[in-house]
């Protein structure tokens, strides 16, 4: 099973604001994540971006660490990096366990 897409997530979005309450980083900041890449916002033709709810999980603990452990920013993009694919990993080691139930 694939992680839905982002235009899938539209309807599921924060905006620029709301994501840098809620991970405690600036906007600056967080413009430097869609610059690396690290952050895709859901449409990005319009004037304010929008992006997936489900950056705001991975986004707050790559922000609470790097406040902890002083990281600079593209750290945090490395880190991000990381808990999507343990998040992508766990989903897909749910999904086979499920199979693996309904199979016995």
């Amino acid at each position: 099973m694939n992680a839905p897409s982002l235009d899938e997530l539209a309807p599921f979005s924060v905006s620029f604001a709301e994501l840098s309450i809620a991970c405690s980083l600036s906007v600056a900041e967080l413009q430097e994540l869609v610059e690396y890449g690290a952050l895709q916002p859901v449409d990005a033709t319009q004037a304010e971006p929008a992006f997936a709810i489900s950056y705001l999980e991975p986004l707050r603990t790559a922000g609470k660490l790097r406040l902890d452990y002083d990281l600079d920013l593209f750290v945090v993009v490395i880190v991000m990096d990381y808990l999507n694919r343990i998040e992508q990993l766990e989903t897909q080691l749910r999904s086979l366990q499920a199979q693996s139930m309904s199979a016995h």
